[in-house]
C-alpha cells in the first residue's frame, strides 16, 4: 500500500479508538424550483474532539425530479474535507443517487419517510471507489397538527458494498440514530434538533460518537 493511502486508512480508524462528543450543525435547502424540478443544496460544519474544533466540513448538492406520490429523485456531488486533531488531513469526493418517499402519511401530520441513498467515494492519494448504500427511516409526529411542533426519530444504516485501498472495509461501516425534536420556524422554515449516536463499525473499543445534532431545513415548496 502506497505511504499516503495507508494514512488516510489510519485515517479512518483513528477515530474509533474513544468516543467523541461532537456538534452536527446543518444547513439545508431543498425542494421543488420549477414543476417537478428540485434542488438540494446543503452545508455542514462538524466539531469534534469535545465540539472544541471544527474537524470536519461537507458540502452536498444535487439535482432532482418528483415524481408521482411525492417519491424524489437525485443525483448529485458531495465534498468533504477531514481534518482530525492527530493524523493527517484528507479530502474526499463522492458522487450520489437517492430516492426518497413517503410510506405512511396521515392528515395529521405524522409520516414515516424512507430514503435510500448509494454514493461512490473516491479520496485524493488513493485510486479505489468505494460504494456504499445509506438506508435512513424518519418518524415525524406533530403534537397540534400538521405543521405543529413535534418529536423525531431518525435512524440511518451504513453498508460498504466494496474494500478499498483507503480503508472501507464491506458490510456494516455505521449506524446513526436520532432521537429529538421538529421546531417550525415559519411557513417553510424548521429547526431540527436531537442527540445522535454515531456506531462505527471499525477496529478499538468503543467506537462510536455522541452527536449534538442540529439542522435548520428551509422547504421551496
Amino acid at each position: 500500500m502506497h505511504y499516503r493511502q495507508f494514512m488516510i486508512a489510519a485515517l479512518l480508524a483513528a477515530p474509533a479508538a474513544a468516543q467523541d462528543v461532537q456538534s452536527w450543525n446543518t444547513l439545508l435547502l431543498q425542494g421543488p424550483v420549477d414543476g417537478k424540478l428540485l434542488l438540494w443544496a446543503e452545508l455542514q460544519p462538524r466539531f469534534t474532539n469535545d465540539a472544541d474544533r471544527l474537524g470536519q466540513f461537507v458540502a452536498r448538492g444535487a439535482l432532482g425530479v418528483r415524481l408521482k406520490n411525492d417519491i424524489d429523485l437525485h443525483a448529485g456531488y458531495h465534498f468533504q474535507h477531514n481534518s482530525p486533531a492527530t493524523g493527517r488531513s484528507s479530502t474526499e469526493h463522492r458522487l450520489w443517487q437517492q430516492i426518497m418517499a413517503p410510506v405512511i402519511r396521515r392528515e395529521d401530520g405524522f409520516a414515516l419517510i424512507t430514503r435510500w441513498r448509494l454514493e461512490q467515494r473516491t479520496f485524493e492519494g488513493a485510486s479505489d471507489t468505494g460504494l456504499r448504500l445509506r438506508m435512513m427511516w424518519r418518524v415525524q409526529q406533530p403534537l397540534n397538527g400538521k405543521g405543529s411542533a413535534g418529536p423525531l426519530i431518525m435512524s440511518e444504516t451504513f453498508v460498504a458494498l466494496n474494500s478499498t485501498d483507503w480503508g472501507a472495509r464491506s458490510g456494516l461501516d455505521q449506524q446513526r440514530s436520532f432521537v429529538g425534536w421538529l421546531q417550525p420556524l415559519g411557513k417553510r422554515l424548521n429547526l431540527e434538533a436531537g442527540y445522535m449516536h454515531q456506531y462505527i463499525n471499525r477496529p478499538g473499543r468503543n467506537p462510536g460518537n455522541h452527536v449534538v445534532n442540529i439542522t435548520l431545513n428551509r422547504r421551496l415548496g
